[in-house]
């Protein structure tokens, strides 16, 4: 996939599963109900080294450089702001890093689930 269809995968995917995913009330990849981030949706959901991994996506590609997709490292300033798009609560938050996201990447963030991402928070 690259950039554009891996986003839209992500953000397609966390608006099915309805909401932000946590574990131990802070924001995680994964969880043990297969909920995942945005960012979480593109890693191996078996590999629980990766869905409890405690940090960023810098951290994450850094840290497991070969057992992620090679368009995570590649663009690790996009997929931290993805990262803060699914992470924040607030609406207003939400449209500010599609915003950046389009204006930043050239992601294309006018899609029905974009839209609905930014809807529904507080």
């Amino acid at each position: 996939m690259n950039l554009q269809e891996s986003m839209d995968f992500a953000v397609q995917k966390i608006v099915e599963q309805g909401g932000r995913c946590l574990a131990s009330g802070n924001c995680a990849y994964g969880d043990d109900k297969g909920n995942h981030c945005a960012v979480g949706w593109l890693l191996d959901a078996t590999n629980d080294d990766l869905m409890y991994f405690d940090s960023d996506v810098e951290e994450l590609s850094c840290s497991y450089p070969e057992s992620i997709p090679e368009i995570i490292p590649e663009n690790t300033e996009a997929f931290g702001d993805l990262q803060q798009f699914h992470d924040t609560p607030r609406k207003f938050s939400r449209e500010t890093l599609r915003t950046r996201l389009h204006l930043s990447y050239g992601i294309n963030t006018s899609g029905e689930h974009w839209e609905q991402w930014v809807d529904m928070g507080e």
